[in-house]
């Protein structure tokens, strides 16, 4: 496991302190084995909050197991499992709000004591829910000079 730590304004990490315990693993086709999201450590009746701003797709239960989904303004889907969750579906959601709490995980995490589990879709294709911790880089041009009355940087 590794601890993740991002101060920064933007995204909310769902549960701290935020250890990964198990990372993507994509499945070479449909139906492939792989590990189609991330886990983060957690135990159960953790609160847990909303990564990003969207509005709740689902909140219920699938195959035995809590799970909401937040549908984000570009298209794609967070899902939470397991998670009991009061939310109804179509409510919106900020960033850092609380989604519900992290239920019994079933197993899922292999003997761990408890993990949540985040999966991030577009469409049907799993992608890499550490994505949406990323900041984008912000690129500074080199060897241009500065606008006219500004002071040339120090090498």
């Amino acid at each position: 496991a590794f601890t993740l730590g991002i101060s920064a304004p933007g995204p909310t990490w769902p549960v701290e302190p935020a250890a990964v315990v198990a990372r993507f693993e994509p499945p070479a086709h449909v139906g492939a084995p792989g590990h189609r999201g991330i886990d983060l450590g957690a135990s159960t009746g953790q609160t847990v909050r909303s990564i990003t701003a969207g509005r709740i797709g689902f909140s219920g239960v699938i195959a035995g197991k809590p799970v909401v989904t937040v549908l984000l303004s570009d298209g794609r889907r967070v899902t939470y499992e397991p998670v009991h969750s009061a939310h109804a579906a179509g409510a919106p959601v900020a960033a850092g709000d609380v989604l519900g709490t992290v239920a019994a995980s079933g197993g899922h995490c292999g003997g761990l004591a408890g993990c949540l589990h985040i999966g991030l879709l577009r469409g049907d294709r799993y992608l890499d829910p550490m994505t949406l911790f990323r900041r984008p880089a912000i690129l500074k041009p080199l060897g241009f000079p500065p606008p006219s009355g500004l002071p040339r940087p120090h090498s």
